[in-house]
């Protein structure tokens, strides 16, 4: 199997008591939320991802926004999201495959333009502005070598809690339906972070060539249509409410990169992480918690203002080696700064408990 494609399962929980039924149906709105849909995750710069639908080449950063996964559409098999974070940036690329000649190429076709409309209305309804409008909706250009044209609405709101700026962008090319949103708080692309014309250029650079390379998307995806694992959550009903988000987005990304570990995708059974796992699932999560803290600044976490200060001391791996061990990591990576780290944490970890909560299992899908 080439290609490993990883769904949520139905739970049933009729005749469950209570607690148990809360449970069940706390894990299938998580993973219905956010783990529909697993994809690998693109690990190195040097091997850029390309997506399942359309074909397009996405690559492992834009900016400082990193490549986290794929989220699948209502239909898996002609539509997903594709997702970078960073903290206080969010950018969501969404890729409909309509079919050779199923849209037009532009901004014009009418299938384009209702998902314009819908993306403003969802936007606005979600947002606390009444009667929100775009500061501007013109025509951008993506990515200078190729050229290709993209409708973009443009909206800033203005409050110390719920500030922030949203631009949407849209256009069709090969069949594909293409649109995408970007999400940052205050301060973000000002600062450098990250600059508008940056994803427009990564937006262009990613699109597919020529419609030779979406068919063959188009191909691979059909092969890949009866997946045959899927993964489940093993939610931890002592997770403290405050760190769920955090939590889920660990086992969400540890999830992501089981999935892309061989080509013969994740074993099924509950899934032990290896080490480079769990740095993965860690980084994602202090990253989380950052960018929830900036959100609110009453935000208490014991545990993960340890990381933070941890990561922010560049000692991740290290704090993952000593303190998240497990017996089958056999040979210590490479230029792991040991020495340093236990001096550092002789001072900055007094009294430190590590903490898990959650697991993951891949199962056999039901034919």
């Amino acid at each position: 199997m080439s290609t490993t494609r990883i769904r949520s399962a139905r739970l049933a929980h009729r005749g469950l008591s209570p607690h148990t039924a809360r449970k069940i149906l706390l894990t299938a709105a998580l993973v219905a939320a956010s783990l529909l849909a697993l994809a690998p995750v693109a690990r190195a710069a040097e091997t850029p991802y390309s997506t399942s639908i359309g074909g397009l080449t996405l690559p492992e950063y834009i900016g400082s926004m990193e490549f986290i996964g794929e989220r699948s559409g209502a239909d898996p098999n002609v539509s997903a999201s594709y997702l970078y974070r960073a903290v206080g940036m969010a950018l969501d690329i969404r890729v409909s495959d309509l079919g050779a000649h199923g849209v037009a190429d532009g901004i014009d076709a009418p299938q384009l333009l209702e998902r314009y409309r819908e993306a403003k209305e969802i936007l606005a309804a979600n947002t606390p502005v009444r009667r929100l409008r775009p500061k501007h909706e013109l025509n951008v250009t993506l990515g200078q070598s190729v050229g290709y044209t993209a409708r973009e609405a443009l909206y800033e709101v203005k409050r110390a809690k719920n500030g922030g700026t949203t631009y949407l962008w849209f256009t069709a090319i090969h069949g594909l339906v293409i649109d995408a949103r970007f999400d940052f708080a205050p301060g973000f692309e000002e600062d450098g972070a990250i600059s508008h014309g940056e994803i427009l250029a990564a937006l262009g650079a990613a699109i597919p060539a020529s419609p030779e390379v979406v068919a063959q998307a188009r191909a691979r995806s059909a092969a890949a249509a009866d997946p045959s694992v899927r993964v489940a959550i093993l939610w931890d009903p002592a997770t403290p409410e405050q760190e769920s988000k955090i939590w889920l987005a660990y086992l969400y990304a540890r999830a992501a990169f089981a999935a892309n570990e061989n080509q013969e995708g994740p074993a099924v059974g509950e899934r032990e992480a290896t080490f480079e796992e769990e740095v993965r699932g860690r980084t994602i999560a202090v990253s989380t918690f950052r960018a929830l803290k900036r959100e609110d600044a009453r935000l208490a976490s014991a545990y993960f203002s340890d990381i933070d200060r941890v990561e922010a001391a560049g000692f991740l791996r290290e704090y993952v080696w000593s303190y998240l061990h497990r017996t089958a990591w056999a040979a210590a990576p490479q230029r792991l700064d040991m020495a340093g780290f236990d001096a550092w944490r002789a001072t900055h970890l007094l009294n430190h408990v590590p903490v898990t909560h959650g697991r993951i299992t891949f199962r056999l899908a039901s034919k």
